[in-house]
């Protein structure tokens, strides 16, 4: 890799607070650069971007695009295409399923920032009055990023710090989160999702996984999706010694919690619906 491309790379590997979606897309650019030069230069690239973000399934499809052009000339380009027709197909099945009737005013709650939440509110919010809870998403907090842009696209917002988001569960129309990938049994997403989709359970509100499907990949590779944990300074700069800060930033989630998987294949019944 020369240098620009290595910068790119160490970009995407210090970037903390961005959605898969907006990742992807500098993902797939760096690729499709690197392809000018082979395909040997193009999987080295889509490898080090897996290396980079450990926790995103797309990377790993894109990196199968890659290597696939080495006997399918134009794999990378119909990966790219699919990818673009993805959102606008999953915002249509999330407000056909969620939104049947225009008019009807919808309170949902969510955690932390997801480019395909952030987008299926915004088309819901078009025939409906919509508010959202948003957890705050410690420690980086992109439930203020949320809420910023949901207040920008004219959508009711409640910012709540991640311990009391269940108090917002009892009679919402349901809990919305997105995943950073997807596989038969579990889903991986933003720490807290976990205890928000349990809570969900116990309050008796819906929770639905909104993901396109290059999020979605097989248990062997779902294994070796293995985030590490983050700087603990970010939690307790200054933690006296004898105390250990874990700072993980995604958790997988049983399906079994899950209503609904929201696809831009349709709507996917979870074992828990």
């Amino acid at each position: 890799m020369d240098q620009d491309m290595r910068s790119i790379v160490a970009r995407m590997a210090a970037d903390r607070t961005s959605g898969a979606s907006e990742l992807v897309a500098e993902a797939i650019e760096a690729v499709r650069v690197a392809l000018r030069d082979g395909t040997e230069a193009a999987e080295e690239v889509a490898r080090a971007i897996c290396e980079a973000q450990p926790a995103m399934a797309s990377f790993r499809n894109l990196a199968a695009a890659a290597a696939a052009e080495r006997g399918e000339p134009g794999a990378l380009e119909r990966f790219e295409a699919r990818w673009r027709r993805a959102p606008a197909a999953l915002a249509r099945a999330a407000q056909e399923a969620l939104a049947p009737e225009p008019g009807v005013p919808l309170r949902f709650v969510t955690c932390s920032f997801s480019g395909s939440v952030l987008a299926c509110l915004r088309g819901i919010a078009r025939a409906n009055p919509v508010h959202v809870t948003c957890g705050e998403g410690r420690p980086m907090l992109e439930g203020r990023r949320t809420a910023e842009a949901l207040v920008a696209a004219g959508i009711g917002v409640e910012v709540r710090t991640d311990a009391a988001i269940a108090g917002a569960l009892p009679g919402c129309d349901g809990v919305l989160v997105g995943a950073d990938a997807v596989t038969p049994a579990w889903f991986l997403n933003k720490a807290g999702t976990w205890q928000l989709a349990a809570a969900a359970g116990l309050a008796g509100a819906a929770v639905y996984v909104l993901a396109t499907r290059d999020k979605f990949v097989d248990l062997q590779v779902g294994d070796s999706l293995r985030p590490p944990d983050h700087d603990p300074r970010e939690v307790w700069d200054g933690a006296p010694a004898g105390v250990t800060v874990c700072n993980p930033y995604f958790e997988r989630v049983a399906l079994g919690l899950v209503t609904a998987l929201i696809t831009d294949a349709g709507v996917q019944a979870g074992p828990g619906g």
